[in-house]
């Protein structure tokens, strides 16, 4: 099943590319104090974290509080 045969998916992986493209271009640019740099960083660690909060990463499992740091 592709990411196509589901348009709230195809917007999830095209919304997560914008965030991370406008993050990169703010990085590139020197941009890392603005707002908007600060508003992306955090919308990009939210999403990373409601993903990947309780993956198991080799023999540890990570939690949200272990990430918040």
């Amino acid at each position: 099943m592709s990411a196509n045969d589901h348009p709230s998916e195809t917007a999830s992986v095209a919304s997560d590319f914008t965030l991370l493209e406008g993050l990169f271009q703010l990085t590139v640019t020197g941009h890392t104090e603005d707002w908007e740099f600060e508003r992306l960083n955090n919308a990009v660690y939210e999403r990373l974290l409601s993903n990947y909060a309780q993956e198991e990463v080799g023999t540890i499992k990570l939690s949200k509080t272990m990430m918040a740091g």
